[in-house]
């Protein structure tokens, strides 16, 4: 099943910026919300490039200074890291939350990840510093990695993430996992709009993977009722959460 990512390019869809849209099946995170457990760590991400590219998606703060995103949202559609980017991330009041600071070599793919094609692999950390002075000593979430993705068919997941497509810019949404897809992406009855990539997907309290495409048939529309999430996997959890720092308990 062919996918299409779900990240907003600035450079090419600037017109598009007026023209907010209404979807159905995502309500309003209001601002009471927007400051609570787990709503406030996820944030409006925008990465730009040393040749002015800009790319916008949606991030989630795990804590310990990681932040957690699409890795397309990072990268080339050869899975190359941007030159010279930078990251920052804002909360619901616009104001600036995390960005990418003095390391060297802030962000982190998954080993062999081939671009936009490869959304099993669809995940990227990034080391950030507090713009607001908060503290980045701890874990702010849970996660898990279910071994046998087929048991998450039929469950209840939810989302939520930024796009400035909607108004309000900060929604959320629930819906069933449908289906493992062959190259080991789930499919869920999840409503998303552009810049939606990198939301975080919760079961049970829980991130389970993030958002990050929609399926053939939503090609050229602004949203799309079906979502492809790549799922936290054993793999990924070796290669990126466990160095993180991260923890992420192992579900049979």
């Amino acid at each position: 099943m062919k996918k299409k990512l779900f990240t907003l390019l600035l450079l090419f869809v600037s017109a598009l910026l007026a023209l907010p849209v209404l979807a159905e099946a995502r309500k309003e995170v209001g601002p009471q919300e927007a400051h609570s457990y787990p709503f406030h760590l996820t944030q409006a991400l925008i990465a730009r490039s040393k040749a002015g590219q800009s790319v916008r998606g949606t991030g989630t703060y795990l804590g310990k200074g990681i932040l957690l995103t699409a890795a397309h949202n990072l990268t080339d559609e050869r899975g190359r890291l941007l030159a010279g980017q930078t990251v920052r991330s804002y909360n619901a009041q616009g104001t600036e939350v995390f960005h990418t600071g003095a390391t060297a070599n802030p962000y982190h793919l998954p080993a062999g990840y081939r671009g936009y094609e490869d959304l099993r692999k669809d995940l990227g950390l990034i080391e950030v510093a507090s713009s607001l002075g908060l503290p980045v000593g701890q874990q702010e979430l849970k996660l898990a990695v279910y071994t046998q993705a087929q048991k998450l068919v039929g469950k209840r997941v939810s989302s939520m993430g930024f796009s400035s497509l909607t108004r309000p810019p900060y929604t959320q949404a629930s819906g069933q996992v449908l289906a493992v897809e062959t190259d080991g992406t789930l499919t869920a009855d999840l409503e998303l709009v552009e810049e939606n990539s990198g939301s975080p997907v919760f079961l049970d309290g829980e991130i389970i993977g993030i958002v990050t495409a929609v399926t053939e048939e939503c090609r050229g529309q602004s949203s799309c009722s079906q979502a492809t999430i790549t799922p936290l996997t054993p793999e990924l959890k070796k290669e990126l959460l466990d160095p993180a720092g991260i923890q992420a308990r192992l579900i049979d």
